[in-house]
């Protein structure tokens, strides 16, 4: 909930998750969820984004990609594993603009209530359930 102010003012929502490796493309980012392609594209915020929307209903939310794995349409079906692009840096501008700070994937969870309102849920309790899971990969 740090505070933003390109775009306007507002809060950071989600997780921002950074690698050794300060390089666009570098690594893969893979889903956490079984689900749904609900949103796929730029968002000035958000860069190149993709949203999933889970069966039991969360939404995924994978922003500043440096690229897409597949060429991903909404209403395409992926499972948890699957490889839904690569960590970047896009964002905060026009489409195609990047560098404007470092590598990293922004993970945002959002689930919605009763009421049928959108709120942000901490990402950082599911990523710790899922380290125990971490398989060691190297890529080239």
């Amino acid at each position: 909930m740090d505070s933003r102010t390109y775009g306007g003012n507002r809060h950071h929502e989600g997780t921002d998750l950074f690698g050794p490796v300060n390089q666009s493309g570098y690594y893969p980012i893979v889903s956490i969820t079984d689900g749904i392609v609900e949103q796929k594209g730029w968002l000035p915020l958000g860069g190149y984004r993709i949203g999933i929307r889970s069966d039991s209903g969360g939404y995924f939310y994978y922003a500043h990609l440096s690229s897409y794995e597949e060429d991903f349409t909404p209403g395409d079906r992926v499972q948890a594993g699957e490889i839904l692009g690569f960590m970047g840096n896009t964002g905060y501008g026009q489409e195609g603009t990047s560098g404007r700070f470092p590598v990293h994937l922004h993970l945002g969870i959002y689930i919605t209530t009763p009421e049928g309102q959108d709120i942000s849920v901490n990402p950082y309790h599911v990523l710790q359930c899922l380290r125990k899971k971490i398989r060691k990969y190297t890529y080239y």
